[in-house]
């Protein structure tokens, strides 16, 4: 069971399966993978978040 609820906390690229990497300042979160081009940004302040995603449809 606490397996299950861990999984729901833990940062996971949605592209390819690898940890974020968390940033973070007084205005806002970035997390970013360092295997893909992903990219997320939330601003707390605001209720925002900017995901920034470079796929392309081949």
């Amino acid at each position: 069971m606490f397996n299950v609820l861990k999984t729901l906390f833990v940062n996971t690229c949605p592209r390819c399966n690898e940890k974020l990497q968390a940033h973070h300042d007084a205005l806002c979160s970035v997390k970013t993978c360092t295997h893909c081009d992903y990219k997320e940004e939330s601003y707390g302040s605001l209720g925002v978040r900017i995901v920034y995603d470079n796929t392309t449809n081949g």
